[in-house]
């Protein structure tokens, strides 16, 4: 949360306004672990609730529809100064339709809260079981491999889309780490996904600090 903070004080100080909802994004990863952080501390009390439901239903929030809708959006305001008008249109109208299916991917979870019931897996890792939710499009995009397709396209091809070499990568980067987590801890895939995104966020602060890393390599 810190280091988002210091990202978005210095995409200001460098003129990089349009950064600046990248530049927050580790700021929000560490508010979405601190939520699943309580989520472990409901379930290692026995389930305290409404501990466990409330802080549930935050982190799922970040999963299924903060980031299908702040990816977008970034992408589109870092191109309003580097794209050309027509891939800008684009964008916006991704980020419109993302926004749309990512408020529809939610509200079903969080006006069903009993149908929440987070677990430790026998990973260890946390599984969020929402097999009860009576949702279709949240069951296509949650239990469907072309469901799952549609809302990673949403989340890595806004940023592989841009000019920018440095947010390309942070998307390809993304994009290896919903692989790796998908052949490795599929069960619980949002728990482990979203903890990897948090780690790879901090590859922001780079992102916005290289003009100040450029002037001072400047002679």
């Amino acid at each position: 949360m810190p280091l988002g903070l210091y990202a978005t004080h210095i995409a200001k100080r460098t003129d990089q306004k349009d950064y600046v909802p990248l530049a927050l994004t580790p700021f929000f990863f560490g508010v979405q672990q601190f939520s699943e952080g309580l989520v472990w501390t409901g379930i290692d009390n026995g389930k305290v609730e409404p501990l466990t439901t409330l802080a549930s239903l935050a982190f799922l929030f970040f999963a299924y529809c903060f980031w299908m809708i702040w990816i977008p959006w970034s992408a589109w305001s870092i191109a309003r100064s580097t794209e050309s008008k027509a891939l800008l249109h684009r964008l916006k109208w991704v980020a419109i339709v993302a926004t749309v299916l990512g408020i529809g991917f939610y509200l079903p979870v969080l006006f069903n809260p009993p149908a929440v019931q987070p677990s430790v897996h026998s990973t260890g890792r946390l599984l969020y079981d929402i097999s009860n939710l009576h949702s279709a499009w949240h069951n296509f995009v949650n239990t469907e491999p072309v469901g799952e397709l549609v809302y990673w396209g949403f989340i890595v091809l806004p940023l592989v889309a841009l000019r920018d070499k440095a947010v390309k990568l942070f998307g390809i980067l993304i994009f290896v780490s919903i692989f790796l987590t998908w052949f490795t801890y599929s069960k619980t895939f949002n728990s482990v996904w979203c903890f990897y995104c948090a780690v790879l966020s901090i590859f922001v602060i780079w992102i916005i600090n290289r003009p100040r890393l450029s002037s001072r390599q400047a002679p």
